[in-house]
């Protein structure tokens, strides 16, 4: 999968429905349901895009062992900068731990699925 597509679209779109299955087991109201949902969306855009260009850089490199972890920190510094700069008024320092952590998950499974592990050489025919 090519790297933009996932860290931008993917990655994003699955915070969003994870948060609006999540609110709705809890039975909250449609309303708040696609607010939040709205906010995690593009909360978490910024993030993305700067986990990417770190994955990116590190693709020529790296390999996918030491660069997914990498990626991971540099994306929960990332949403633990965006959580703090954007949210610091209505959460107390401790709760913004968990955008951190969220972060970190999404961006480190981005990285993984961005990766080609060459599975078309795996499910290729057999040359005669």
């Amino acid at each position: 999968m090519q790297r933009a597509f996932v860290f931008l679209i993917v990655g994003p779109v699955t915070v969003a429905l994870v948060a609006t299955l999540t609110l709705l087991t809890a039975d909250a109201s449609g309303n708040l349901v696609q607010f939040i949902a709205m906010a995690l969306l593009l909360l978490t855009l910024p993030v993305t895009a700067v986990a990417a260009s770190v994955d990116g850089y590190l693709a020529r490199t790296f390999p996918i062992e030491l660069r997914a972890p990498i990626t991971a920190i540099a994306g929960a510094m990332a949403a633990g900068a965006v959580a703090y700069t954007t949210l610091h008024c209505f959460f107390a320092t401790a709760e913004l731990m968990f955008f951190g952590l969220g972060g970190a998950i999404c961006t480190g499974a981005c990285s993984l699925l961005a990766h080609d592990f060459g599975w078309r050489r795996c499910f290729a025919p057999a040359e005669a």
